[in-house]
């Protein structure tokens, strides 16, 4: 990058009739971002008189710029007698980007200030409407932006209330549903075991009196009990049984064998009796009599099989076992 410099240029003309006189006249300015300075264009014209410069300043606002290189001059009468002499000046200054209306260049010499605006006068009418239409533009901003803003704001805070009133009253149906739900199936609950209880402990009772008594040695005693029950454990056993059976596990167990035979597809036919007459509510020496296997026997199967239940990774795996 160069460095910036004042250049004067001297020119004379023997003039030795005209009067004595004195004058500035400024030229133009020169702006340029490449060279990073701002050039300001005079010439004084001056012819038999003396006179000093003493500085060159620019008024921007409430600050003084000075030129980057120090201007000054101090010309003797004896220079300009009988010719007039022109200094043609160009004087370098910061680069700036902007001007504004009442920004001005001025020279102070021992004749007085000289000096004129920045902008010219044929200019700044128009520049001083741009900018007032620019302010008042960048003020209806300045409002559009606040009222958008608080129309904004009010919007979030209306959606948030009315999501968080939305939430509340979800909450509180929810918070009704259930204390509606857990109190039908507490009465469902109460309701099913009184049934189980009713339908199958005459049942259970007459299977352990059966089982106990098979083997005694009185004929009448086991042919008491021996020709009503034998057909009740034949109806247990048949596959109309075992699907009426399965239906009410169903119904009040939310739908247990059919989750088991979706989750646990390897189980087999015998597998699926065990279990519904497990879930049914069935004593094990009632089981032993369906399934016409031995009391240990009994217990060892559901050991097994509650472990294989587990062991499967079925999603529902430990409430099967839980319920075995």
């Amino acid at each position: 990058m160069s460095v910036a410099e004042n250049t004067v240029t001297r020119t004379a003309e023997y003039e030795p009739e005209m009067p004595d006189t004195f004058a500035v006249r400024i030229q133009g300015m020169s702006n340029t971002a490449k060279g990073h300075t701002l050039n300001i264009m005079f010439d004084i014209r001056a012819k038999g008189t003396a006179f000093d410069i003493y500085s060159i300043e620019l008024l921007i606002g409430d600050s003084i710029i000075m030129p980057l290189v120090p201007f000054s001059m101090k010309v003797s009468e004896l220079e300009t007698a009988d010719s007039l002499v022109t200094w043609d000046c160009n004087i370098a200054f910061p680069y700036r980007a902007h001007f504004w209306d009442d920004n001005k260049w001025v020279l102070n010499t021992s004749h007085g200030q000289f000096g004129d605006y920045l902008i010219p006068e044929s200019m700044r009418s128009n520049h001083a409407q741009r900018r007032l239409e620019q302010r008042m533009e960048m003020k209806k901003r300045a409002v559009a932006g606040i009222i958008l803003a608080g129309a904004l704001t009010l919007c979030i805070i209306d959606i948030y209330h009315r999501r968080k009133r939305k939430s509340l009253e979800e909450k509180l149906l929810i918070k009704q549903q259930f204390a509606s739900k857990d109190r039908i199936n507490a009465e469902l609950r109460e309701k099913v075991d009184m049934l189980y209880a009713d339908r199958w402990n005459i049942f259970n009772q007459l299977c352990n009196e059966y089982f106990n008594k098979k083997d005694a040695q009185s004929e009448n005693v086991r042919l008491s009990v021996y020709k009503e029950l034998e057909k009740q454990i034949d109806d247990m056993r048949s596959t109309e049984s075992l699907a009426e059976l399965e239906q009410l596990v169903n119904a009040h167990n939310d739908n247990l064998m059919q989750r088991i035979r979706v989750q646990l597809p390897g189980l087999t036919k015998k597998d699926m009796a065990f279990l519904t007459y497990l879930y049914s509510g069935f004593s094990p020496r009632a089981i032993c009599l369906f399934t016409d296997i031995k009391i240990k026997n009994f217990y060892n199967r559901r050991t097994r099989m509650r472990d294989r239940i587990l062991a499967s990774g079925a999603p529902d795996c430990e409430e099967f076992a839980s319920k075995m």
